[in-house]
């Protein structure tokens, strides 16, 4: 059944939604200096190593991965997944965009960097949530997994693991070579591998009614 008008441009509203309470995720992680999530810390290494906006590198890399999947998919790459560089530009502005609108704001201590991170992954998460709702295309990241998931017939959970832990241990090895030491990735890193995706399920109940008094 074809989707009426109104309702695509409902989805594509709540796709860049979600995009971009994400993306004040990113930055509320980037501020409170415990580590990001670890498809979100590769950009960050890459920015700081070079001196290039980090939502420069996002953008970059998401097309970078859009690439990956046309190569691994080929015919079965689908249309409507271009949007996925439209998209892929638009969280890029936005990470910089939040970065630029949250500033230096810390809160001091350990403690208050906790609460920081904690905020940041249920943002990331209720961001991944409401992108996911609008049941559009993936984003770049998940669209890679998938792609390789689909080629080697493994499932998605695997495949994401070994993916997101290769990023890490490639962020490490370049931080660590270039910067002298390991930036951007710390017990942030894995707490947000831990509790992201376990959040989603619970953040998907509570915007759901919602979302469907919407029309969406």
């Amino acid at each position: 059944m074809a989707i009426k008008a109104g309702n695509l441009v409902k989805r594509g509203i709540l796709y860049v939604l979600g995009l971009l309470v994400a993306a004040f995720g990113v930055a509320f992680a980037i501020n409170s200096n415990l580590g990001l999530s670890p498809m979100n810390s590769f950009p960050y290494v890459l920015s700081q190593v070079s001196g290039i906006n980090m939502g420069t590198w996002v953008t970059s890399l998401l097309i970078f991965y859009i690439l990956l999947q046309v190569i691994i998919l080929r015919k079965e790459f689908r249309l409507v997944d271009v949007l996925q560089f439209l998209f892929a530009f638009i969280f890029g502005y936005f990470v910089d965009f939040t970065r630029w609108i949250i500033g230096d704001f810390r809160i001091p201590t350990y403690v208050g960097q906790l609460v920081m991170l904690l905020f940041a992954i249920v943002l990331i998460a209720t961001g991944i949530t409401l992108f996911m709702r609008a049941q559009l295309v993936n984003l770049p990241t998940e669209g890679l997994v998938d792609a390789i998931s689909k080629k080697v017939e493994k499932p998605f959970g695997k495949v994401a693991v070994v993916v997101h832990t290769f990023t890490v241990l490639l962020g490490i090895v370049i931080s660590f070579v270039f910067l002298g030491q390991v930036t951007g990735i710390r017990e942030g890193t894995v707490l947000s591998a831990l509790l992201i995706g376990k959040l989603i399920p619970h953040i998907h109940k509570i915007v759901t009614p919602t979302l469907v008094k919407l029309g969406i």
